[in-house]
């Protein structure tokens, strides 16, 4: 999973998205958007606006474990994931926060008898 992820953040490119035949009707749905930009009417050119525009638009979480060595290992063989991202580092919290949080989203819920300990 981390190999098309790094790619993907390298590039800005999501692999197998569109099918091949509608990336030629998003090129040409671009191209005014494009002109209007000044970007030249040409095929690479357009491509490259529409990709840019992709890449400002991303948004990817990705949530696991910083601790360790293969923290480590992941950073060195994927590093798009690392230098293409916003690194947030969540601290876990204690049991009775946790507990408080639930109880207050799930004091409205109606759950079956079976399910309620």
């Amino acid at each position: 999973m981390l190999v098309p992820l790094n790619d993907m953040l390298n590039s800005g490119w999501i692999f197998d998205l569109f099918p091949k035949e509608e990336i030629d009707g998003l090129i040409g749905n671009n191209r005014n958007e494009a002109k209007g930009a000044g970007i030249p009417d040409n095929i690479d050119a357009i491509t490259n606006y529409f990709l840019d525009k992709m890449r400002r638009n991303m948004k990817v979480v990705l949530c696991h474990s910083p601790v360790g060595d293969l923290m480590r290992v992941r950073s060195r063989k994927f590093p798009g994931i690392v230098n293409s991202s916003i690194i947030d580092w969540f601290h876990s919290w204690p049991e009775d926060a946790l507990r408080d949080v639930a109880d207050r989203f799930l004091a409205e819920c109606d759950f079956p008898e079976e399910w309620i300990y």
